[in-house]
């Protein structure tokens, strides 16, 4: 499997250690990598002919942010599109992956979602850490492949409250106390997913503020497993 890993975007999220970590699960699956920090070669089509997976770790970018963050050209997101739909998957986590591209409806319409926020209080919170809780993941699917013989857990992290496509093959779940946002109580957020866009797999766990989020080991083997079945053709 030839995998792509692009970093890059809001510094915060530290690109450069997840770009580590994606690559060090998947040295370890017999995978040729190759990682930039440019989006460029999205817009090579010959290039990303050869790619069965990409892995996008490119939180924040969009065209109200700030400029050094980045966004995504059309030409670029032609490419990205282009590729999934003939094939390729893609696979990813948190904000490197469901918060990139805000202004770009049809790369959310293609992942399947969009954060929009983490109780208690951001966007107010100046310091992420202010926004960790403890919260439950709720297998949904005990027993689909990527999910299979991983049990409910818990950690300590941002709870991501995001707007989901109805059409996501949903794997996890979690539930919101209402004790920050009363008017959300109850409510039942995808935090992992599956879906399809043409010939592609795409796969989302919304997990992952910190390296350590992801080195949780049922998020790590949820992880590993999602990359390993979204590079699959």
């Amino acid at each position: 499997m030839n995998a792509l890993i692009l970093f890059g975007g809001w510094e915060g999220h530290r690109p450069d250690e997840f770009a580590s970590w994606a690559e060090s699960i998947l040295s370890n699956e017999e995978c040729e990598i190759e990682i930039s920090d440019s989006l460029g070669v999205l817009a090579d089509r010959r290039a990303m002919a050869d790619i069965d997976l990409i892995v996008p770790i490119w939180s924040s970018a969009r065209s109200s942010h700030r400029p050094e963050f980045g966004n995504i050209s059309k030409t670029e997101e032609e490419g990205l599109l282009s590729a999934i739909e003939g094939g390729c998957g893609i696979a990813g986590w948190h904000g490197h992956m469901g918060d990139a591209f805000r202004d770009h409806p049809t790369y959310h319409f293609m992942i399947g979602g969009q954060f929009v926020g983490h109780p208690p209080g951001w966007p107010d919170n100046p310091k992420p850490e202010n926004d960790f809780i403890r919260y439950r993941v709720n297998i949904a699917k005990k027993d689909d492949p990527i999910i299979s013989g991983i049990p409910d857990f818990e950690l300590v992290s941002e709870q991501y409250y995001m707007l989901v496509d109805p059409s996501n093959d949903v794997l996890a779940t979690t539930t919101f106390s209402g004790e920050y946002l009363p008017w959300i109580e109850g409510s039942v957020i995808p935090v992992v997913w599956k879906r399809r866009w043409g010939e592609g797999r795409i796969f989302y766990c919304s997990i992952g503020h910190t390296v350590t989020d992801l080195n949780v080991p049922e998020v790590r083997e949820m992880m590993r497993r999602g990359m390993i079945w979204a590079g699959r053709r």
